[in-house]
């Protein structure tokens, strides 16, 4: 029987620029899924997920996913990821906000 776990890594979190989810460590896991939820009034969003050996550098890994200001959810899987990861929004301004749930949902 496999595990699963979903850990909430952004609740309603107002972005006004570049926003990453703070570093998550998941080796055991086979698979992740990042759910990304937007409340609201938002410009494009540019989603992408990065891959770290120690939780300090990191580099892009999976591939990238747009949502556009007409839609309020996205997901970015991955399944080859070694221990650490986490989720970069990009797109948000001062001027043109977003506020956003991130949810990561893990299974191995």
């Amino acid at each position: 029987m496999q595990t699963t776990y979903t850990a909430v890594l952004a609740r309603r979190v107002r972005i006004s620029g570049d926003f990453s989810t703070l570093p998550y460590e998941a080796g055991w896991a086979n698979e992740a899924v990042f759910f990304t939820q937007v409340e609201g009034e938002h410009p494009e969003l540019t989603i992408s997920t990065e891959i770290s050996p120690d939780g300090i550098n990191w580099l892009r890994r999976g591939q990238v996913e747009k949502l556009g200001e007409s839609e309020h959810i996205a997901a970015n899987a991955l399944t080859v990821f070694g221990n650490w990861m986490r989720l970069v929004i990009t797109g948000a301004t001062p001027e043109h906000t977003a506020r956003v749930l991130v949810h990561l949902s893990l299974k191995g």
